[in-house]
């Protein structure tokens, strides 16, 4: 994984990006909001980041039974 000094520069960053474009919009209540919100995603990534995949690794395929009835 990336690390917790490493995730606090992606949530930096991308708060950053959002507030340069939408910050004059934002009160401190829905700033505060956002940046929990980012948190929670570049966790997120982090943790789909930590899972190792081969070259080969397809997603699952949805499985939908069939039922003549419907």
């Amino acid at each position: 994984m990336g690390g917790p000094a490493r995730d606090r520069d992606e949530v930096e960053l991308r708060l950053a990006l959002v507030l340069c474009r939408y910050g004059d919009r934002l009160d401190a209540e829905q700033t505060e909001a956002l940046r929990r919100a980012v948190e929670t995603i570049v966790e997120q990534l982090s943790r789909l980041r930590g899972v190792p995949l081969a070259n080969a690794d397809e997603p699952s395929p949805r499985f939908v039974p069939f039922r003549a009835d419907e």
